[in-house]
C-alpha cells in the first residue's frame, strides 16, 4: 500500500518524504553508474593515460593528448631518441604540454618530408626498425604481424609450426622479430627472421623508423664525456646543446680530439655489420688466426665436414672485408678488426649518409638543396633527415584514424585473444546452457515436490537446504574436486556443472513462491484428471515466471562469472571459460586491456538482466494492479 494517501501527497511531509526517496535513489544509481562509466573510459586508454581516471578521455577531443599518447605508442623506451629529434623539455611523453612547433604546410617541408620518405624505402633492412614493440603485445606492429600471419597461413597456426619449427598457439604470439643493432651484432637470417622481413614490407615508410649513427654517438657522448659544457671545453667546440652534434659518415681529416673521439666511437661502439674494411690485411689476418689457433686447419676441416662449407685452409685465408656470417670465423673478425685494423680503412654505411648521396644525386649542390628544402645548411654533413617535420606531418595525416585505432585497440585486443585463443567461448556458452537448464529442471521439480505433498519432514529438509548457504563456497570445493577427481570428470563440462547443479537458496525461493499460488487451480485440474506432471507444467510454470527468471539470472550470473572454480577442475588451457582467459589476459596485459575485458564481460550479463527484468516487473507489478 501507499505511504501516503491521496489526500496526504501535497503536504510538505510527503513531499520531503519523496523528495528524500528520490535523492537516495539518484544517489544510487550514481554509485553504480559512475564506477561502470570510469571503467569505460578507462577500457579506451592506454598505460600512458590509465592513470587520469576521466570518463571521457583526453584523447578523444585534444589533438595534444592525442599526440602525447601517438609518440609514446610510437617511440616508447626510445624516449631519449625522440626528445633530441624534437628537442622536448620534458622528462616523459606524459609531461608534454603542447605540439612541437613545426610548420608543415609550406611546400618546402613537404618536398622535405616527401623526399625522406622516398630515401627511407631504399635504405637497407639492418639499418630500420618498425616502432616501438613492447612485451605486452599490444602495440600496432604487433596486431598488424599476427593478422598477415592469419591470412598468410589460411588462420592455421600448425601450418606455420611445421614450417618453422616452432610450438606456437595462436598467430598473436608470434613476436617481431626485430634486432637492436650493436656493435657485435651480427644479421640474423633464420627463416622466420627471413618471414618478419617479408612482413615489414608491408610498411609505409612512415611506419618504419632508420636507425641513425647520430642518435647512438650522442648516447655515448652524454654517457662517457657529460653534458654540452664539458663536450666543448673537450673538443673545443660551441655547441649549444647535444642534439646539434652530429655524427660524420666519414672519418674526420684534421688530427685532433674530434678525430680521436671518431676513431674511439667507431672502433668501441659501431655496429660492424655496416662497416667495410678497405686495405690489405691478409697476411696480419693470417698471422693472427696462427697465432690464436695453432690447429686452425683442423678445426677448419671439421667445421666444413660438420657444416657443408669449403672454407680454406689458413695458407688460402683472406680476411674478410665485411662481416662473414659463418661461426667459424665471426668472433676472430671481430676480434682483428677491432685490435689490427685502423680506424681511417673503416668505410660506414649510415643513414645519414645514404641520405646526403641521395639529395647530392638528386639536388647537385648544397645551394639547390637548401632552395628545394627551404633549410639554410652551411656543409653537407650538417645535412640531417627532417624526422621531426615527418613525425608531424604524419600525425596530422592520420590524425582521425590515430584516435580510431586507440578508441578500439584494447577492444579488438580482447575480442582477437577471446574468440582466438582456444575454446574459451564456446566452453563458455555449454557451461551457461546447461547450468541454466539443469537449475530451471532440478530446482522447480524439488520445490513442487515440497510444496504440494505437505511431507511431515519438509521442514527439517529446509532446515538442511538453509543450512548449505551457512558455508562458503570455497569450504566445498576441496571435497567437490576430490569427489570429480574420483569420478574421473576432470577436465569436463559435467566438472563445471554437476557440484552447482543444485542450490538450496533456490529451491528454498521456488517452494515459498509456489506455496502462495492459488490451489483451488490444482484442486480444478484435478478434478478434471490432470496429472503432477501436467499440473506443474501448465498451472506452476506459467504462473511463476517472475520467480524462475529470477532463478535463471542467477544460474546465469554464477555461471558465466564463475572464475575460481572453473579454474580449479579444469587445468587444461581448452577446457578454460572466458573468465579464465580474461583473468590470464588481465595478468599478461595493461590494465586498460583488462578494463577492456571487463566490459565485454559485462555485455551478456546486462542483456540478459535486461531480458528477465521485463519478467520479473511483470510479475510484481500486474499481481499488485489487479
Amino acid at each position: 500500500m501507499p505511504l501516503f494517501g491521496p489526500a496526504e501527497r501535497r503536504s510538505p511531509t510527503a513531499r520531503i518524504v519523496h523528495g528524500t526517496i528520490y535523492v537516495v535513489l539518484t544517489l544510487g544509481a550514481v554509485t553504480m553508474v559512475y564506477p561502470f562509466a570510469m571503467m569505460l573510459g578507462a577500457s579506451v586508454t592506454t598505460d600512458l593515460d590509465l592513470e587520469d581516471w576521466r570518463i571521457i578521455p583526453a584523447y578523444l577531443t585534444d589533438d595534444v593528448a592525442l599526440y602525447r599518447k601517438w609518440m609514446d605508442d610510437r617511440y616508447g623506451d626510445n624516449f631519449l631518441i625522440a626528445r633530441r629529434i624534437h628537442r622536448f623539455d620534458a622528462s616523459d611523453f606524459r609531461f608534454l604540454e603542447q605540439m612541437p612547433d613545426v610548420d608543415v604546410q609550406p611546400p618546402a617541408v613537404q618536398r622535405r618530408v616527401t623526399d625522406w620518405l622516398a630515401c627511407v624505402e631504399t635504405i637497407p633492412d639492418i639499418l630500420l626498425q618498425a616502432f616501438y614493440l613492447d612485451l605486452m603485445r599490444t602495440r600496432p606492429t604487433h596486431q598488424k604481424l599476427a593478422a598477415w600471419l592469419t591470412e598468410r597461413y589460411d588462420n592455421d597456426i600448425d601450418a606455420l609450426n611445421e614450417k618453422f619449427d616452432t610450438v606456437y598457439r595462436t598467430f598473436n604470439e608470434v613476436s617481431p622479430l626485430e634486432v637492436a643493432l650493436t656493435h657485435k651484432l651480427r644479421p640474423e637470417d633464420a627463416p622466420l627472421r627471413r618471414e618478419y622481413l617479408e612482413f615489414r614490407k608491408t610498411f609505409g615508410p612512415e611506419d618504419l623508423m632508420p636507425v641513425l649513427a647520430t642518435d647512438g654517438f650522442q648516447g655515448y657522448v652524454e654517457r662517457h664525456i657529460g653534458r654540452v659544457e664539458q663536450l666543448n671545453r673537450h673538443l673545443g667546440t660551441r655547441y649549444e646543446a647535444l642534439e646539434d652534434v652530429v655524427f660524420p659518415t666519414e672519418r674526420p681529416s684534421t688530427p685532433g680530439p674530434w678525430r680521436d673521439l671518431w676513431d674511439l666511437y667507431v672502433t668501441k661502439r659501431f655496429p660492424l655489420a655496416v662497416v667495410r674494411v678497405e686495405g690489405d690485411f691478409d697476411e696480419a689476418y693470417r698471422a693472427f688466426l696462427a697465432g690464436k689457433h695453432r690447429d686452425y686447419d683442423k678445426r677448419v676441416a671439421d667445421y666444413n665436414a660438420q657444416r657443408g662449407t669449403a672454407l680454406p685452409p689458413l695458407a688460402r685465408t683472406r680476411y674478410p672485408p665485411t662481416m662473414p656470417q659463418d661461426d667459424l670465423q665471426f668472433a676472430d673478425w671481430v676480434l682483428f678488426t677491432d685490435q689490427h685494423v685502423p680506424p681511417d680503412a673503416k668505410r660506414l654505411t649510415t643513414v645519414e649518409g645514404i641520405w646526403r648521396d641521395r639529395l647530392r644525386n638528386t639536388y647537385g649542390t648544397l645551394d639547390a638543396l637548401n632552395d628545394a628544402h627551404g633549410t639554410s645548411f652551411k656543409t653537407w654533413t650538417d645535412v640531417m633527415p627532417p624526422r621531426a617535420e615527418t613525425d608531424v606531418a604524419t600525425f596530422w595525416r592520420n590524425r582521425d584514424g590515430i584516435r580510431s585505432e586507440f578508441f578500439w585497440r584494447n577492444y579488438r585486443l580482447v575480442l582477437d585473444y577471446i574468440l582466438f585463443h582456444g575454446r574459451a567461448v564456446l566452453n563458455t556458452f555449454v557451461l551457461v546452457a546447461m547450468t541454466v537448464l539443469g537449475h530451471l529442471t532440478v530446482q522447480p521439480l524439488a520445490a513442487y515436490g515440497l510444496s504440494r505433498f505437505r511431507l511431515r519432514y519438509a521442514h527439517k529438509i529446509l532446515l538442511f537446504l538453509l543450512a548449505t548457504m551457512a558455508f562458503p563456497p570455497a569450504v566445498a570445493m576441496i571435497p567437490n574436486f576430490l569427489l570429480i577427481k574420483e569420478l574421473g570428470l576432470l577436465n569436463t563440462y559435467w566438472a563445471l556443472v554437476l557440484p552447482g547443479l543444485a542450490s538450496g537458496m533456490g529451491i528454498f525461493l521456488l517452494k515459498g513462491y509456489f506455496d502462495s499460488l492459488p490451489q483451488e487451480l490444482y484442486e480444478a485440474a484435478m478434478m478434471d484428471g490432470a496429472g503432477e506432471l501436467r499440473m506443474f507444467l501448465q498451472i506452476t510454470v506459467p504462473l511463476s515466471k517472475p520467480i524462475l527468471a529470477v532463478i535463471a539470472l542467477a544460474s546465469f550470473v554464477g555461471a558465466y562469472g564463475g572464475f575460481m572454480w572453473a579454474f580449479l577442475i579444469c587445468q587444461k588451457p581448452h577446457m578454460w571459460t572466458m573468465m579464465v582467459f580474461l583473468w590470464q589476459l588481465g595478468h599478461e596485459n595493461y590494465q586498460s586491456v583488462w578494463m577492456a575485458g571487463l566490459v565485454i564481460a559485462a555485455v551478456p550479463t546486462l542483456l540478459v538482466f535486461i531480458f528477465c527484468q521485463k519478467i520479473i516487473l511483470r510479475g510484481i507489478i500486474v499481481p499488485t494492479m489487479k
